[in-house]
């Protein structure tokens, strides 16, 4: 793990930081590449694309003070001195869904012809992921969100001083569940771009296969995932399940629902969508 990539002068830049805004740059690449499918404008687009960053920022932070709470009573200034970490991935999507639909409703008080949600947000079930498997990478090299003590021989021992690793786990060997993530990650990633939106586009599936199918997938690899987490899960509703754990079984039946009640294997629909 290699937390420091390098030196620009006196400051040291974070393989953290660098990977994460890879991460979104992949993530807005491919939507950038799909603009014209999402039937968005070049200024409709990227007043979308600040919408769903802030929305995600503050959604990512609002997550990290209701799991860290006890924390934040105890020292609140830490919060502030280290803005820069404690990020609640499923709290943040909760953001940029929230940010999404403030911008259609904008957007649809306005203008016309009227904006629908699930059709662009088809395309993020792609860039979402593949941004997020960018990003883990960044994790890994930090050290941060690391995996449990493991025998197995792909473990992976961290001695680097200036990692997110407590020092007590320092030369053990961890499952690299960064890169596990990572992985699962890429593959939904594929499966939506090659395999589902395709079906979509041809009015095969419904809207909202990819983006509800995203979610389900995501929800079940999270849920395995954090068997093999061994940082801090912090504390929501019981000790009996992460917090991670409990919004991805809240994401799992909110995606099966809707892919149940919209039905997927149909002509996509021509009005709007039974939920936006």
């Amino acid at each position: 793990m290699h937390p420091v990539l390098f030196q620009l002068g006196s400051s040291p830049v974070n393989a953290y930081g660098v990977f994460v805004s890879l991460g979104y740059l992949a993530g807005c690449y491919f939507l950038w590449r799909n603009r014209e499918r999402m039937g968005m404008s070049f200024w409709q687009f990227w007043v979308l694309m600040y919408c769903i960053v802030g929305g995600a920022v503050l959604g990512a932070k609002a997550g990290f003070f209701l799991v860290e709470r006890k924390m934040f009573l105890e020292d609140p200034w830490w919060f502030v001195t280290n803005w820069r970490t404690g990020w609640v991935f499923w709290s943040g999507f909760i953001g940029t869904l929230v940010a999404a639909k403030v911008y259609q409703e904008g957007f649809n008080a306005f203008f016309t012809p009227k904006k629908r949600y699930l059709p662009p947000a088809d395309y993020f079930g792609a860039a979402l992921p593949l941004g997020h498997a960018i990003g883990r990478l960044g994790c890994f090299a930090q050290g941060c969100c690391h995996g449990r003590p493991t025998t197995m021989p792909w473990g992976v021992s961290v001695s680097s001083p200036g990692s997110g690793l407590p020092q007590s786990l320092f030369g053990l060997p961890l499952h690299p569940v960064q890169l596990y993530e990572a992985a699962g990650n890429l593959i939904i990633s594929a499966a939506v771009a090659w395999w589902i939106l395709p079906r979509i586009e041809e009015g095969r599936w419904r809207y909202g296969t990819a983006f509800f199918g995203y979610i389900a997938a995501y929800s079940v690899m999270r849920f395995t995932m954090e068997f093999f987490r061994g940082d801090d899960r912090g504390l929501f509703l019981s000790a009996a399940l992460s917090p991670s754990q409990w919004w991805s079984l809240g994401g799992l039946l909110l995606a099966g629902g809707m892919l149940r009640l919209s039905g997927v294997r149909e002509t996509a629909p021509a009005g709007r969508s039974v939920f936006f």
